[in-house]
C-alpha cells in the first residue's frame, strides 16, 4: 500500500492517506493529546474523527470499514470520575453521530474498531476503507458496544464487533473482527484466569465468523482467520498467550502479539483478526 498524501489539517495533527488499489488506509496522528483535559481531549477525538471520515469521503474507496484506536494513558482519571476511554467515546460519539445524521443511521453503519491504550503521548486513529460498502456484524452472545449501559460511561463505545468487507476487485470477502474479549452480555466474565479469557473470547470470535459467514462457501470457524493480533495486559502472560493463540488459528498467516492496555482494566487479552467469509454451519446462533 503506497502512501499518497500527507499534510497537515486545521492544526490538528498528520493526517496521511496510503492507497493499495480497492483499500485505503487514512490515519491522523494527534501531538501531545495526553495533555489535554477532559474537555478539550473529547473535542480533539470529534475533531479527528470528522476528518478522517471527510478525507474517507473524498477517496475511490469512501466506504470506512476499520478503525484502530491508539489511545495515551487510556485509564487516566479525567473529570467527573471518568478516564480517558470514556471520554475518548464520548467525543467518538459525537463525531459518529454527526457524521451519520442521527443514532440509528450510526447503529446501522458504524464500522468495526480496536480501542487499546499505550504509554506514549500522542492519539493515533487509522481507518481502512474499501469501494464498496462493508455490513456490520453483532454478536448474538453479546450486547451491542453502542448499548452498554451507563455503567460503562455516559456515552458507550461506537463500534461494531465486526464488517463483512470486500477488500479486493475479484470479489472476495473478508470478515474483521474487531477487538474481541471475554466478555458475555455486557459483563467482563472470568476475573483473573486468563485461560477461561482466552476460552471465551475464541468463542465470541467464533460466533462472528458464523454471523459472517456467506452463502455456498464452507465455514471454518476459528481455522479460517488469516490473519490475528493478540493484546495483552500483563507482561508475563505472554508465554501463555502466544502458546494459546497459535494453537488455536492454524490456518493463520500472521500473528502479532501486543502488549497493551485493554479498554477494561479486568480482562487480560483482547484478540482482533480478518476471517475468509464462508457459509454458516450448525453453530445456531441469531446473527445480526
Amino acid at each position: 500500500m503506497e502512501r499518497r498524501s500527507c499534510s497537515v489539517r486545521n492544526g490538528l495533527g498528520e493526517l496521511s492517506v496510503r492507497q493499495g488499489g480497492f483499500v485505503s488506509l487514512v490515519s491522523v496522528r494527534v501531538p501531545d493529546a495526553v495533555t489535554l483535559a477532559d474537555g478539550p481531549f473529547q473535542q480533539v477525538v470529534h475533531e479527528a474523527y470528522l476528518d478522517v471520515l471527510g478525507q474517507v469521503a473524498t477517496l475511490a474507496t469512501p466506504h470506512p470499514v476499520r478503525f484502530w484506536n491508539h489511545i495515551p494513558y487510556l485509564h487516566a482519571p479525567m473529570a467527573g470520575g471518568l478516564d480517558r476511554y470514556m471520554v475518548f467515546n464520548a467525543g467518538r460519539f459525537d463525531a459518529m453521530n454527526r457524521w451519520f445524521g442521527s443514532v440509528e443511521a450510526v447503529h446501522r453503519g458504524v464500522a468495526t474498531a480496536t480501542g487499546v491504550g499505550h504509554g506514549g503521548s500522542d492519539l493515533v486513529i487509522h481507518c481502512l476503507a474499501c469501494a464498496a460498502a462493508g455490513r456490520s456484524i453483532e454478536n448474538p452472545r453479546q450486547v451491542p458496544a453502542y448499548r452498554y449501559s451507563r455503567r460503562y460511561g455516559p456515552v458507550p463505545p461506537c463500534f461494531a464487533r465486526a464488517t463483512l468487507a470486500r477488500l479486493s476487485a475479484l470479489g472476495g470477502q473478508a470478515i474483521l473482527v474487531g477487538g474481541t474479549a471475554s466478555v458475555r452480555g455486557e459483563q467482563s466474565v472470568h476475573g483473573d484466569n486468563l485461560a477461561h479469557q482466552l476460552a471465551e473470547t475464541y468463542v465470541n470470535m467464533e460466533a462472528l465468523v458464523q454471523c459472517g459467514a456467506q452463502p455456498g462457501m464452507v465455514a471454518n470457524g476459528l481455522a479460517s482467520f488469516v490473519h490475528v493480533r493478540a493484546y495483552y495486559q500483563r507482561g508475563t502472560d505472554r508465554p501463555g498467550v502466544e502458546r494459546s493463540v497459535r494453537g488455536t488459528f492454524p490456518g493463520a498467516q500472521g500473528i502479532e502479539f501486543v502488549q497493551a492496555d485493554l479498554c477494561r482494566q479486568e480482562l487480560l487479552v483482547e484478540i482482533e483478526g480478518v476471517a475468509l467469509a464462508g457459509a454458516p454451519s450448525q453453530f445456531g446462533a441469531e446473527c445480526t
